[in-house]
Parts: structure tokens; sequence; C-alpha cells
């Protein structure tokens, strides 16, 4: 069987490769990743890093470990997003634009021109929400989510100062944590979406990322009317994986 596995520090998900349909399977490692536990194919462990502008992928994987992608100002380094870039390129190789890959504990940014990585940015959002509502990036009213976005996108510098009100509702007034958490998720993706104003503005945009944690997403960009794609997130890391096990070398 052909496996391929993303690390994410605390788990690894195992792509079965033979089986185009299988979803990925999560296997708890609380001793880390050993060589007993390691697939042929690997994302996420710690190499040597390729420095943008480059492919996501290189044109050889020495040993099936894919490395990561960094840039310097500001130093950002992809944990294993680079395959689902990746992939996304293999389906899509006319694609010029922007990729936007939220994830529970953060979003990343990526500018894609003729095939390569041009630059990068990771924003913590997903942290930021759960560490202060116990809760990830969350969706529930619509018209209020547009309208903390807008608010936040105007003023940014306010984003801390709503998180902070979005807590109080929770323990004041007896927001639900649900609510509450969409509410934070607007005004922290508020921010993000001013900070990249020049990434997405003019351009389109591919979502790659779980169905609820895009959604917040699906309606920001929306709101600005900004064109998107929203893409199967298991399907974008296949195809980038099967490309990389057609390059493994040693």
């Amino acid at each position: 069987m052909a496996e391929a596995g993303l690390w994410t520090g605390t788990e690894l998900l195992l792509w079965d490769l033979d089986h185009p349909k299988a979803m990925p399977q999560s296997v708890a490692l609380p001793q880390g990743l050993t060589e007993d536990t390691r697939p042929s194919l690997i994302a996420g462990a710690r190499t040597t890093p390729r420095t943008l502008p480059c492919t996501a992928l290189p044109e050889n994987v020495p040993n099936g470990t894919i490395p990561s992608l960094t840039q310097t100002n500001p130093l950002t380094v992809t944990h294993g997003e680079e395959v689902a870039m990746a992939g996304f390129i293999a389906l899509n190789p006319k694609f010029d634009g922007i990729l936007c890959l939220p994830s529970a504990q953060s979003t990343l940014w990526a500018h894609v021109s003729a095939e390569e990585i041009v630059s990068m940015r990771r924003f913590l959002t997903g942290a930021m929400v759960s560490s202060v509502l116990d809760m990830g990036l969350t969706l529930t009213d619509e018209d209020a989510f547009k309208e903390a976005l807008s608010d936040t996108m105007s003023r940014p510098e306010n984003a801390a100062m709503k998180l902070a009100s979005a807590q109080a509702e929770m323990f004041q007034n007896g927001m639900s944590k649900a609510e509450a958490a969409s509410l934070a998720s607007a005004a922290l993706i508020g921010a993000e979406l001013a900070a990249t104003r020049a990434y997405w503005l003019g351009q389109s945009v591919a979502l790659i990322g779980a169905a609820q944690t895009c959604a917040p997403y699906r309606v920001a960009l929306d709101s600005q009317f900004v064109p998107f794609i929203a893409t199967n997130e298991a399907a974008m890391y296949r195809a980038g994986f099967q490309l990389a096990q057609d390059r493994i070398t040693g």
C-alpha cells in the first residue's frame, strides 16, 4: 500500500494513495514521529526548506521527505501546505492568483504565478479565536458576521478590542459560545483581509481547507466581491502527494 503522511506535530494524517476515494486517516502519536511510524512519503517533517520564489514541490524528493517552503520577509514557513498547493496547481496549471489555506491554528496566503509560489503571508487567526473562546473559526449569523467584518476592515486597529468584546458578550450577556466565536472570527478575519488587501484585490482566490474552517472566509470574500474557488482539501493533498510520489529519490 502506498501511503503518504502529513505530520502536524501531534498527529499523523495518512492518505492511502492506492484508493482515490479513501479519506485521510488520523493517527495520534504522543511519542512523536519515529522511524517505525514514518511513512515512505511525508510532509511536515523537519528538513531544509526551499526559498521562494519556487515551485511548490522540488523535482526530486530525497528519501520521500517533502521540504517546506520559506521566505525571509516576513519570515514565513509552510507546514505541509506545500503539498496542497502543489496539488491545486497540478489540477489548475493556468491559475494565476491567490491561494488561501485556513486551518484550525492559522491561515496561509500564497501568491501563485506561472506555476510558482511567489510570496506568502501567515496569520494566527484560528489560534487567537480558540485561545480566547475555546472554539475555532465559526460562522453563525451571516448578517452579524458581515457587519463585524466590515467594521474591523475599516478600523483593523480595533481587532483585539473586538475580540475582548465578543468574550464579554458571552460571559456578561449570555451570548452562546458559537455566536461569540463567529463575531471574533469576523473581527480577526476582517483585520486579516485588511492586511492582505494587496493580495486579493483584483485577484482570483482559491480556498483550500476544511469546509467548516473555510465557511467564514467564503462569506468574507463574497462580501468584498472577490471571485473565489472552493476546493476539496483532501483532494488537493492527494493530488500533491501523488505528484511527489513520482519524484522520490534515494
